[in-house]
């Protein structure tokens, strides 16, 4: 009988070590993975500082002083928002006028990205004389909105995965593809 409760008694120890184990094992994989949750926290935290948000002065430096007959007449910016406008006519005429906007989508998950790219895979049906177009223009994805009923165009693009840009005005789509790129992009790069 002596043999049984010993045998007995080794069985149990040997069970509670391995439970043990088992234990500290799940206990080392969930520090593992708390561990590393926080270091991508953190890193995420450090890009987001590496990035910089625009500023008026960088609005300034980036909008064209002139598109064709068009002349820059005001430049605005919201910070909290994170976007720049500039305000352009032809002539001297305000009734002839286009809108260049820069969207920066720097915070991740970014609602101004989110829309562009449901915009760019949208089906949606748009009242009669209003069209819809979204293509992949010159290694960017555009869409435009084209509303003939009141002679009203815009065109949007995304660059680098970051900056929504769009030019709206009275001229048709190619017209604004041009201006758009009139901008020097690559001073995008930098932010």
């Amino acid at each position: 009988m002596k043999v049984y409760l010993s045998i007995l008694a080794i069985l149990i120890m040997v069970s509670s070590c391995q439970e043990n184990n088992k234990e500290g094992a799940h206990l080392n994989n969930k520090i593992l993975k708390e561990k590393t949750a926080k270091k991508k926290e953190e890193e995420a935290i450090k890009d987001q500082k590496s990035r910089k948000l625009l500023t008026k002065a960088h609005y300034e430096a980036f909008f064209p002083k002139q598109l064709d007959a068009y002349d820059l007449i005001n430049i605005a910016e919201s910070e909290i928002m994170g976007i720049g406008t500039a305000a352009y006519i032809k002539g001297k005429n305000y009734g002839i006028s286009l809108t260049y906007y820069v969207t920066d989508g720097y915070a991740k998950g970014s609602a101004a990205i989110r829309n562009f790219d449901y915009s760019y895979q949208s089906n949606h049906k748009w009242p009669e004389g209003t069209e819809f177009i979204s293509k992949e223009r010159d290694g960017f994805k555009t869409v435009a909105l084209l509303r003939h009923k009141y002679n009203n165009y815009k065109v949007s693009i995304l660059y680098n995965k970051r900056f929504v840009l769009t030019v709206e005005g009275q001229e048709k789509p190619d017209e604004l593809w041009e201006y758009l790129k009139q901008a020097d992009l690559k001073l995008l790069d930098f932010y």
